[in-house]
């Protein structure tokens, strides 16, 4: 009973050896399908290199034969028989160097197809990470923004072109603001306190289910694309008290400049009159000299 079912076993494993074709054996071991028609088309070709150099030596065979045939030579049957066939190796030579025509003008194909598909998934590949690193920028900007007092009471109340956002919601992006953009701590290196405000906004861009600051990545995700949608920081409002300080240093600045364009017309004059006086006095002592 053993021998009969390891009998069947050993004929069902041949059967599906049997049923994989070369083509699926190459698919299923290539990196990528266009990786896989490469190798299989290659193969064909490596096969049909030997089939031609074959058939090329069969008909050198044949005419070696009909050659000693013309000379009167006996050939014994076989080789007979084989000299009638020359036709079709002659046929069948010809065949085999149009199939490998076709195959070497499909491996370029295939190649230019795959080269060109590569340059493709190597620009999407790379605009996929420019989109992500503005992002994150953008982000970085939101968050580094909000830690400011005239932003935050504008989201509070909904003012200056700002959405409304309830105080919790407020309090969940601030306390991502100092996980993200951290000050700096001089017990970790550059390098690791970076790599742990990178793994925070890698997984906001997931927008992962985890928890973090009292919400989820996914809540704080949606967050910041609401922020980012209002348009708010575009151009951010500067506060009132900001604008006078701008306009208070900007008059104290011109009445400086007056003043002192004011006191040097006065030194001019000042100058011009001293001079005045200087001549007239040497004038005066002059004309008594010359009276004299």
């Amino acid at each position: 009973m053993k021998s009969s079912k390891t009998q069947v076993n050993h004929s069902q494993h041949g059967d599906s050896q049997r049923a994989v074709s070369p083509l699926q054996s190459t698919l299923s071991s290539a990196a990528s399908p266009s990786q896989a028609y490469e190798t299989y088309i290659d193969n064909g070709l490596i096969c049909l290199k030997h089939k031609i150099r074959n058939i090329e030596k069969k008909k050198l065979k044949l005419e070696d034969y009909k050659d000693r045939l013309k000379n009167g030579e006996q050939l014994n049957p076989d080789q007979l028989e084989a000299v009638e066939k020359y036709e079709e190796v002659l046929h069948n030579l010809e065949f085999a160097k149009e199939l490998q025509k076709t195959f070497s003008g499909l491996s370029q194909d295939l190649l230019k197809a795959q080269k060109k598909a590569q340059r493709r998934e190597h620009m999407l590949k790379l605009e996929a990470e420019k989109k992500k690193l503005r992002t994150i920028l953008q982000v970085q900007y939101v968050l580094q923004n909000l830690t400011q007092e005239h932003v935050q009471k504008d989201f509070k109340g909904g003012l200056n072109g700002a959405v409304y956002l309830p105080l919790k919601e407020l309090d969940y992006l601030i306390k991502f603001s100092k996980l993200t953009c951290p000050e700096r701590n001089e017990s970790l290196s550059v390098e690791d306190q970076m790599e742990q405000s990178s793994l925070y906004f890698w997984d906001l861009l997931e927008g992962s289910e985890k928890a973090v600051v009292g919400t989820t990545y996914k809540h704080m995700k949606d967050l910041l694309s609401k922020l980012l949608n209002s348009g708010y920081f575009e151009s951010i409002p500067v506060p009132k008290t900001a604008k006078e300080k701008e306009v208070s240093l900007e008059e104290e600045m011109l009445i400086k400049s007056e003043k002192k364009k004011q006191s040097l017309k006065t030194e001019s004059v000042k100058e011009s009159g001293l001079l005045e006086l200087h001549i007239f006095q040497n004038s005066t002592f002059l004309g008594k000299k010359y009276f004299e």
